[in-house]
């Protein structure tokens, strides 16, 4: 909750605490019921709803919330103790087929009310769809949401070897993630030693093959970038030389070739280490 919305519904507050004064309780009403839904634990805006409150149900339900939220709350505690003896009084006397005045009409803030938690359930869901079929499928639609799933990450130590043919059937540092379209993923890990080699292995569910010149980069400690190694290397993989000791940042970027759930593994090739 921003601090300008905090201040936006005490002024709220304020106003609905004078239309109270002057008997305009539906108007007052109007002006607390957004409140209660963006800021459902904030006491003071249940007690004034339960002041102006359009049925007897509904202040009797704002007066429990006050207790729930604030059980030492002493004039909320006697307020419903009269307003349960009200309702009870008024359900004897409907009992006995009495005029209908006792039996009012549902309010237009009570309609209001249903109307905003309904448009925000539904908005709830379609982000909810949205979300999953950008995580499934990669694809954003043209719509300004990749950087919802950027990721930042610090990687604990990658495991050395002494050469790219000791990997085999080896364990390696691996993170499996999904990466829409235009969405960025950046690995921070540190070499102990210069000189080295990083190793590594990048697959996609949706493409058995990618340029992963395209979609990979390495960032040295200076803040340069670091080329591939021009050498033979395996399906979807890659290599560099790190000439440095320092943290280094590998960074992914979604494209139409490369979406959707990966399998990262990184090692460190260090022919110094005798693996």
């Amino acid at each position: 909750m921003t601090g300008s919305l905090r201040v936006q519904h005490k002024a709220q507050l304020k106003e609905a605490y004078a239309l109270i004064k002057a008997d305009r309780r539906a108007e007052a009403y109007e002006l607390i019921a957004p409140i209660l839904v963006q800021q459902p634990d904030y006491v003071d805006a249940w007690w004034l709803a339960a002041h102006a409150a359009p049925t007897l149900s509904l202040a009797i339900a704002a007066c429990q919330k006050v207790l729930s939220l604030k059980p030492d709350h002493a004039p909320a505690q006697l307020m419903l103790e009269e307003l349960r003896r009200r309702l009870a009084i008024e359900q004897h006397l409907s009992a006995e087929e009495k005029p209908r005045r006792f039996a009012p009409a549902r309010p237009r803030p009570n309609r209001l009310l249903y109307r905003f938690l309904i448009a925000t359930a539904l908005i709830a869901l379609l982000f909810a769809v949205l979300s999953g079929v950008v995580v499934f499928t990669g694809n954003t639609f043209g719509l300004p949401v990749a950087h919802f799933f950027n990721l930042e990450q610090t990687l604990p130590p990658l495991p050395p070897f002494s050469s790219i043919e000791t990997l085999n059937g080896k364990p390696k540092l691996t993170r499996t993630a999904t990466l829409p379209i235009g969405a960025k993923h950046r690995y921070r890990f540190d070499v102990p030693r210069p000189n080295t080699v990083l190793w590594l292995e990048l697959t996609f569910r949706l493409s058995d093959s990618v340029p992963l010149r395209e979609t990979v980069r390495l960032l040295l400690p200076s803040g340069f970038v670091a080329l591939p190694r021009d050498t033979a290397e395996l399906p979807n993989t890659l290599t560099f030389f790190l000439p440095l000791q320092g943290t280094y940042t590998l960074e992914i970027v979604g494209t139409p070739n490369a979406k959707s759930f990966y399998t990262l593994s990184l090692a460190l090739i260090d022919p110094s280490s005798g693996n």
